[in-house]
C-alpha cells in the first residue's frame, strides 16, 4: 500500500510541475510572438486546460497534505471523541461528493466521446481534456478516504493534541 501511495504521490507532483512549467512556457512564448504580430493560435486554450488541471490535481495534493481550509470554530466546543466523529463524518461527506463528481464527470466524458466533439483551437478530441474531471475527483476521493482512515485509527486524545488534525 505504501509503495502504491508513493507512486501516486510522485505522479501527482510530477504532473503538476510539468503542467505548470508547460503553461508558463507556452504563455511566455505567446507573449513574445504577439510582439512580432503573430500567434501560435492554440496557446490560450492549452494554457487554460493546463491551469485547470494544475488546480484540480493540486486540490488532490491539498487533501493529501491536509492543507485545505476548514472551519473549526464549532468543532472546538466539543469533546475530543465528538470532534473525531465530526471529522470522520465531514471526510465521508467529502468522499461522497468527490465520488459523485467523478462519476458524473465520467458520464460527461462518455457523452463527449460519443459525440466526437473537438476542442475549438487545438482541435483535439474534447474528451481528452475533460477526462481530468473524473480522474482528479477520483484522486480526491481516494485522498479523503486515506485521511478518514488515518483519523479513524488515531485516538481522539492524540488527534486533539496534534496541531492541524483535529483543528483543521
Amino acid at each position: 500500500m505504501k509503495s502504491i501511495n508513493f507512486v501516486l504521490n510522485k505522479l501527482e507532483e510530477i504532473f503538476v510541475i510539468l503542467a505548470l512549467a508547460v503553461a508558463v512556457t507556452v504563455a511566455f512564448i505567446e507573449v513574445i510572438l504577439r510582439q512580432f504580430g503573430t500567434s501560435m493560435g492554440f496557446s490560450f486554450e492549452l494554457v487554460n486546460y493546463l491551469l485547470i488541471w494544475v488546480g484540480l490535481i493540486g486540490a488532490s495534493i491539498g487533501v493529501r497534505e491536509n492543507v485545505h481550509l476548514g472551519v473549526d470554530l464549532l468543532i472546538k466546543n466539543f469533546e475530543a471523541k465528538t470532534q473525531k466523529a465530526i471529522l470522520i463524518l465531514g471526510n465521508l461527506v467529502s468522499v461522497f461528493f468527490s465520488v459523485l463528481i467523478a462519476y458524473l464527470g465520467y458520464l460527461h466524458v462518455q457523452d463527449v466521446l460519443h459525440l466526437g466533439q473537438l476542442s475549438p483551437e487545438m482541435e483535439i478530441p474534447l474528451y481528452i481534456p475533460r477526462s481530468l474531471i473524473p480522474i482528479a475527483f477520483g484522486l480526491m476521493g481516494i485522498r479523503f478516504l486515506q485521511q478518514t482512515y488515518r483519523i479513524w485509527k488515531t485516538s481522539a486524545e492524540e488527534l486533539e493534541q496534534r496541531e492541524g488534525v483535529i483543528h483543521e
